[in-house]
């Protein structure tokens, strides 16, 4: 924003000093079309601030639900026999730290964690196999089946999102729209007085900042406005809460 405005003000101040006489006022024609171009852009950037934050705000529901539902599940292991409880809580755990520590990082790539999912599927592996003797015993694998179900079912949502980002061709029409923007802002008239360039400046650094932030929510895993593991991070909390 600052380097948008000092570039503008300075370019502006340049030009009003090697010119002479009045302004040139512009064709109606041209006018126009520096209208249509500025409305371009304000669209443009409305239609990628909002699908960037829809896209976020995907990621995040999803993201809930999964540590909700690995919450769930190492609840609903405490039905299960000593050994099988055991283990299902320390795979529940294992693949928490793998989701924080190696999927994430992988996600901000665009990829998915392999040994992350192979802990999952071991772990279902696990539950299914597991004998179940009594009628709690069977209620409890039936819970904790159901729940990994639900993990199963978030993750996929999630990783739906490693994908995400804003149109590349909407984008490249809001940087340029914004760019031929700045530049009629700082061709077109002579600044005169210290409130003219201060309307340049505010201007110039208002098209850069939502050019900028359009870059920062990009992406619902990477940039400067993303969803972090935060809600995993909590669920390791609340395991060590529920397991005492």
């Amino acid at each position: 924003m600052f380097l948008g405005a000092v570039v503008v003000v300075a370019v502006s101040h340049l030009l009003s000093r090697r010119q002479e006489g009045e302004p040139i006022a512009m064709p109606k024609g041209v006018e126009m079309a520096v209208g249509a171009v500025s409305g371009l852009f304000v669209f443009s950037f409305a239609f990628l601030a909002v699908n960037a934050v829809g896209e976020l705000n995907a990621a995040r529901k999803a993201s809930l639900t999964e540590a909700s539902a690995l919450k769930d599940t190492y609840f609903a292991a405490q039905g299960l026999a000593q050994a099988d409880r055991d283990r299902v809580r320390g795979e529940v755990v294992a693949y928490t730290r793998s989701v924080i520590d190696a999927e994430w990082p992988a996600m901000r790539d665009r990829r998915a964690s392999e040994p992350t999912v192979r802990q999952l599927d071991g772990l279902r592996l696990h539950v299914y196999q597991m004998q179940a003797d009594g009628e709690p015993a069977r209620a409890a694998k039936a819970e904790t089946t159901a729940r990994l179900r639900d993990v199963y079912v978030a993750r996929r949502d999630r990783l739906a999102q490693k994908d995400a980002q804003v149109p590349p061709p909407i984008l490249a029409l809001m940087v340029g729209a914004g760019l031929v923007t700045l530049t009629v802002i700082t061709l077109v008239g002579r600044p005169a007085t210290l409130l003219h360039y201060g309307l340049l400046a505010i201007g110039a650094a208002g098209v850069a900042y939502m050019i900028f932030l359009v870059l920062q929510i990009n992406h619902p895993y990477s940039g400067g406005v993303s969803l972090k593991p935060d809600a995993y991070r909590e669920a390791l909390v609340r395991y060590e809460q529920i397991g005492r």
